[in-house]
């Protein structure tokens, strides 16, 4: 249904263009133009972004729809005025005077579709797509009969400005007729701020992405004017039209599927590839034929009048096949959740772009139209090997699925053409009848040479026979995954639901995620056995342990590997330091939660199924897993654990401030984070060489709604202290980074709000630590003083205790640091010999 839809909204849009088209001047399409190219951006605020947040979202509820709904309406309205307001401004920009009625008319279609986005978006979600291809269908026609009639008696400019209103007040209408859901009063809603922001960046990808594929609009008509515009857009629309109604429609189908598979998975790849092979099929026969016939076509459809948009078009033809699979690489970001990632590559996609159109300016529209091509051609494979990093797809793959229909399409095109210059008076038929002789003739030869090429390529049948497995494939599953999703529609329409998706699907509390045990190991030959086995003695089932051998001088890398027989993988590296081990830990993870473990420390049996049974009633991605910790040198036994007020739920502002507050923290072991919060907190800071777990966890708090911390759950952190790598001593190096680390601790509880007892909290953070640089450290000191100045505090002085106040006194603080550092050592040496002599004396040796 999904792609007969398409094929019919292909039908209708080529239908009014081709009526239009006889109707309405180039110059009055023109002056519409201009005002689109703006108007769209605002449209398309949270209709792109908004729709792909709810429809990949794991779970939602009625006052996460109500609330997402009022907000995108309220923001739809304030767009709208402020862009009818703009009216004059885009006058003057194209010194078209009557640009500024157009716009006022123009500007209701950004209000109306802000309405339609999340009913539009819970169908969606729902898999109903066949209902919402159907109400597509039907607003187009409904606002493409408008626009013809208005036409035909002779409105112009305002015939067109009609349809582009009615096409979304059809579209929301008819989505809340088929949704039967109606928003109720917006409140304060948990995940709401997580969603938002995940629209956000799709939406910032979607605008730099909008710029990269508008900015030709602009550039045409400010420099060549309404004329010149309306030839070049009708090309361009040749051009976008096919790749746009083909992708949209299964961009939704192909979303919803991938969201609901682990990426990089064996069974994402397939349905990944299967649907690049479908575009590449489809997208590089459309090029083909396009690109001989275009001209031919636009003579056709548009008249004669119209044929330097075919000349135009010309140079856009070759770009069509690319594009489609250029496009593609948009479903690997948003599947993952890695909106942020799609607007960091839009945006080397606009700069480009843009270069390409200044330096085509110069030869009009065509040179426009060429940098097109050039640019979709030039960014494809660097796009998709940037999409594909987060879960390990090569490009090479990529290449390897895609290779032939390229190789094809080329090859079909090159023979037509050497055909054609066999037979010039063919090629040169007059008038429209000649040129629908030529379509009808060539289309069909291009068609059979590009299917016969293709099985040449492949060696058989196999690009036929991939297309109806891969719909049989996608069919059933999609009908299945609709009868389980639907019933969100049906539980949010009642008032008092507050169920989740997946508490209405069958299989939830079987439900199994992947977890990743992640250890980094350097010299860790006395411990490493007894993490790994503490790992495998995990009660969940569903693991997979990855150890990172960080070029370790001792046995540590032999030891490790004698787990592999036991499923474990063990990865070697040159020394980088924990931060590089643990990266490259999460770069050949596949786990849907991470369990970061360092080498000498050991997890509790059931440490992660306790956690998970929270995952299990309910908690969602975004929230993030603590446990119980208790330290320990030799006997694990023994181990103390002391709660702290980190030891509860907590907000994220909360919980920094009672950590900076009190100078505590939560030991690296005890968190289990998804992968979602693991990749949107991004990779571990390879400048710290202490702290850099607090300072990373922090920025996983950051991107969290905050924290769920689980009793029973248990970690035992083996510490000697003085050989820890977040012991700072006196080490230069050291004290660097730990005062990075502390910055960006602030820097992160800063960006969450700005109290005093936020303030205060930050002071009392500096002051804790600020005996690491008193008094040699002059420049850290200086920066110190001025961030407790900007709170309108003092920093001060360490406060000593009564054992060393007096050796400053006599001897200054040159002598107080080395000798209170020396006895803590002494201390912390003695605890270690007299806890490992208790150990052996009771006969528990390590296993």
């Amino acid at each position: 249904m999904t792609l007969f839809s398409s094929g019919m909204g292909l039908v209708v849009q080529i239908v009014s263009t081709v009526v239009l088209a006889r109707l309405i001047t180039p110059r009055d399409f023109g002056l519409v133009t201009m005002v689109t190219t703006l108007s769209l951006l605002l449209v398309n605020f949270g209709y792109n972004g908004l729709t792909e947040a709810i429809v990949q979202k794991e779970e939602l509820t009625r006052p996460q729809a109500s609330t997402l709904f009022w907000v995108n309406a309220g923001s739809g309205l304030l767009l709208t005025v402020a862009f009818s307001a703009a009216g004059s401004l885009i006058a003057g920009f194209y010194h078209e005077p009557v640009l500024r009625t157009i716009t006022v008319g123009i500007s209701l279609s950004i209000v109306v579709t802000g309405i339609s986005v999340v009913p539009l978006a819970l169908l969606k979600r729902g898999m109903r797509f066949s209902e919402v291809s159907v109400n597509d269908i039907v607003a187009r026609l409904i606002a493409v009969t408008v626009s013809i009639a208005l036409a035909f008696m002779g409105w112009g400019y305002w015939a067109l400005v009609a349809g582009i209103v009615v096409l979304p007040v059809s579209t929301a209408t008819g989505a809340f007729l088929l949704c039967r859901w109606l928003p109720g009063l917006p409140r304060q809603a948990a995940d709401v701020r997580h969603t938002l922001r995940f629209a956000l960046h799709a939406y910032g990808s979607f605008c730099v992405n909008y710029f990269s594929r508008n900015t030709d609009n602009l550039l045409v008509g400010w420099r060549f004017k309404a004329q010149a515009l309306g030839f070049y857009k009708k090309a361009f629309d040749l051009f976008a039209l096919s790749t746009t109604q083909l992708m949209s429609s299964l961009t939704v189908v192909v979303l919803a599927t991938l969201s609901r598979v682990r990426p990089g998975s064996d069974q994402y790849r397939r349905y990944l590839f299967g649907a690049l092979t479908v575009v590449a099929f489809m997208g590089m026969g459309m090029a083909a034929c396009l690109t001989v016939e275009g001209r031919d076509l636009i003579r056709v459809l548009l008249g004669t009048k119209w044929s330097e948009s075919g000349n135009i078009f010309t140079y856009f033809a070759p770009g069509i096949g690319i594009m489609t699979i250029y496009a593609t690489h948009t479903w690997i970001h948003l599947s993952i959740g890695r909106a942020d990632r799609w607007f960091r590559w839009t945006i080397v996609e606009f700069i480009v772009t843009f270069l390409l159109f200044l330096i085509a300016l110069h030869w009009g529209p065509r040179g426009i139209a060429v940098a097109w091509t050039v640019s979709i051609w030039l960014l494809t494979i660097p796009a998709f090997w940037y999409a594909g990093r987060p879960i390990g797809l090569r490009v090479g793959s990529i290449v390897a699925a895609l290779w032939r229909y390229i190789a094809a399409s080329l090859i079909t095109v090159v023979a037509t053409m050497a055909l054609l210059r066999l037979a010039p008076s063919f090629a040169y038929m007059p008038g429209t009848h000649g040129a629908m002789c030529r379509l009808a003739i060539i289309s069909s030869w291009i068609s059979l040479l590009y299917l016969g090429t293709l099985v040449l390529l492949h060696g058989g049948l196999a690009p036929l026979s991939q297309m109806f497995a891969l719909a049989l494939e996608m069919l059933p599953r999609s009908r299945a995954m609709a009868s389980e999703d639907s019933s969100l529609i049906a539980q949010i329409s009642e008032e008092h639901t507050v169920e989740t998706v997946d508490q209405q699907m069958p299989g939830k509390q079987n439900y199994m995620p992947l977890v990743s045990i992640l250890i980094p190991a350097y010299n860790a030959q006395k411990w490493i056995a007894d993490t790994i086995q503490s790992a495998l003695a995990q009660t969940w089932p569903h693991v997979e342990i990855i150890v990172v051998d960080d070029g370790s001088k001792d046995q540590t890398l032999e030891i490790a590997r004698q787990f592999e027989a036991n499923g474990v993988r063990v990865i070697s590296q040159k020394n980088q330091g924990a931060a590089a081990s643990r990266n490259n830990a999460f770069a050949q993870s596949t786990g849907d939660y991470i369990q970061w473990l360092d080498a000498d420390d050991l997890l509790a049996p059931d440490k992660i199924a306790l956690q998970l049974e929270v995952v299990k009633q309910g908690a969602g991605p975004e929230i993030l897993l603590s446990s119980e910790w208790g330290s320990f040198m030799y006997r694990p036994y023994r181990a103390q654990f002391t709660p702290t007020a980190l030891w509860h739920d907590l907000s994220r502002v909360e919980w920094l401030l009672r950590k900076m507050e009190q100078n505590i923290f939560m030991q690296t072991s005890t968190w289990l984070v998804s992968r979602k919060l693991t990749e949107a907190a991004g990779l571990w800071d390879t400048r710290l060489l202490g702290d850099d777990d607090g300072e990373y966890f922090c920025r996983v708090l950051l991107e969290s709604e905050g924290v769920r911390f689980v009793p029973g759950s248990k970690v035992f952190y083996r510490t000697f202290k003085f050989d820890s790598l977040s012991h700072v001593g006196r080490s230069t190096a050291k004290i660097e980074a730990h005062w990075l680390a502390m910055q960006l601790h602030i820097q992160y509880l800063r960006s969450l709000e700005e109290s005093p007892r936020v303030k205060a909290a930050c002071l009392q953070f500096l002051r804790d630590s600020l005996m690491y640089f008193y008094p040699e450290q002059h420049r850290i000191l200086e920066m110190a003083e001025q961030i407790a100045a900007e709170s309108g505090f003092e920093l001060g002085a360490p406060t000593l205790s009564w054992k060393y106040v007096w050796i400053e006194k006599l001897f200054g603080w040159d002598r107080v640091k080395p000798v209170q550092q020396l006895v803590r050592k002494l201390r912390w040496r003695l605890e270690g010999y007299f806890d490992k002599a208790l150990f052996v004396l009771e006969g528990r040796h390590a296993r």
